[in-house]
């Protein structure tokens, strides 16, 4: 009967942490996705309402409606830059959550390594005990039957 392996749960342990580290990798890199799409809305507006605002300029403005095109860009500006902030803060969480999955697969692969070779020992030994029982049985009757005849 084969032994178990007697590092079982730290595999178990290994796989649960592998798989926890790669949902936590998928969630950071859904964030990351949307901080992108976000910036990518954000600069895609500014320049609509600029576009918008070279259209009406050749008509003429005022020097308020300037003044108010101006503030708002500034304002978009700015959070534009925030939201740089924001997809730059998200990008070091995907690579946070890159080498955190990746030192836990590394950590269940060596776990299911030593598992395999924990099993391919066993099955060895198993072989082994089969071969000597063939063998003593074998002699035992090789012995009887020469005890008979001689």
């Amino acid at each position: 009967m084969p032994r178990p392996f007697p590092l079982q749960t730290l595999l178990d342990l290994a796989r649960t942490g592998s798989d926890a580290a790669a949902m936590q990798l998928g969630v950071v890199n859904g964030h990351d996705r949307d901080m992108q799409q976000r910036l990518q809305l954000l600069l895609e507006y500014r320049g609509e309402y600029t576009a918008r605002l070279a259209r009406v300029a050749q008509a003429g403005m005022h020097s308020v409606g300037w003044r108010n095109f101006r503030e708002f860009i500034d304002n978009i500006d700015a959070a534009i830059e925030q939201q740089r902030e924001l997809v730059a803060a998200a990008r070091h969480q995907v690579e946070t959550g890159q080498r955190h999955w990746h030192t836990q697969q590394r950590r269940l692969k060596s776990f299911d390594t030593l598992s395999q070779r924990h099993r391919s020992a066993e099955r060895t030994s198993e072989a082994r005990q089969e071969q000597k029982e063939q063998d003593d049985f074998a002699l035992k009757g090789f012995l009887s039957q020469r005890m008979a005849t001689g």
